[in-house]
């Protein structure tokens, strides 16, 4: 297991019973037996306690917030095929000089297929994936092929944009470190251009349009890279079919987790989380 250089072993096993001593003290939310699990949730959030309180709480929320996306995830079902089809997510099984993880997207040239909705819930489907393989990877690099996207995908995902990204960056916990974008059109680096006007400027900065595959061998490391884009590492195909075994492979856990959520009437009405999570800073031990 990778550590941070400042966490002793013996510090993190502290802080894992800290946060399920915690959960136990707030009725509204669910019990987590599985501390690699905890432990990996904390890991993506660079072990801030106070964070991870947040994280945990949204995170289960949100079931009850985004149920299209959120619930009723069966991996054998009609919708996350689609999803597959559509506009295919796959995780490399190589990291890359970084320590990073890299998201692969290839966009159909059938736009009829896309469901910003299937989408999403298969994208958070894999997501959760990096906590139920306890993947603990220093990064995130989203890699997108667009030689097949085309505004028809624009317009079809422009009611999903704000779900997505509410439930990546205040739900899901991930050193999401950049959006690299390729075999993309002149017309279309302009509207991706134009779309970083919109974003934070924290989110925006990590928006990389690349005019060669190139770059992203020099970037990410030509050996995470795979063979369908210049690399050395995994085909496309490859990636595609380990994606899609992790998810089966946990179809148990996502049939579950309809009923692990937030029960508001349970939620204590003198709570106040901000107060309580003031008091999760830790001294910083160094070796």
């Amino acid at each position: 297991m990778e550590i941070d250089e400042h966490i002793t072993p013996d510090r993190l096993c502290q802080d894992v019973q800290h946060m399920k001593d915690w959960m136990d003290k707030e009725p509204h939310l669910p019990k987590i037996s599985d501390e690699q699990w905890l432990m990996t949730f904390m890991h993506h959030n660079k072990y801030s306690l106070e964070k991870t309180k947040k994280k945990l709480e949204n995170y289960f929320s949100f079931r009850n917030k985004y149920p299209d996306v959120l619930k009723n995830r069966d991996p054998l079902g009609d919708d996350v095929a689609l999803a597959r089809r559509a506009f295919n997510c796959s995780l490399s099984e190589k990291l890359t000089k970084d320590g990073g993880r890299i998201l692969y997207s290839r966009f159909n040239e059938d736009t009829s297929l896309f469901n910003v909705t299937n989408h999403l819930k298969r994208l958070f489907m894999i997501v959760d994936l990096f906590y139920l393989e306890h993947d603990q990877h220093d990064s995130l690099h989203s890699v997108t092929d667009c030689q097949n996207l085309s505004y028809t995908y624009f317009l079809k995902a422009l009611s999903g944009i704000k779900t997505g990204m509410d439930i990546f960056f205040t739900a899901y916990s991930d050193r999401l470190k950049a959006f690299h974008i390729f075999n993309a059109s002149p017309g279309l680096e302009k509207v991706f251009n134009g779309f970083k006007s919109f974003l934070p400027a924290k989110i925006a900065d990590r928006f990389f349009v690349h005019s060669s595959i190139d770059e992203l061998n020099r970037i990410l490391g030509e050996d995470a890279i795979c063979t369908d884009f210049g690399g050395k590492g995994p085909s496309y195909s490859e990636c595609d079919e380990y994606t899609t075994k992790l998810i089966e492979k946990h179809r148990k856990w996502f049939l579950e987790q309809d009923d692990i959520i937030v029960n508001d009437q349970l939620r204590r009405k003198t709570n106040n989380h901000v107060e309580e999570m003031k008091g999760s800073f830790r001294k910083i031990e160094v070796d």
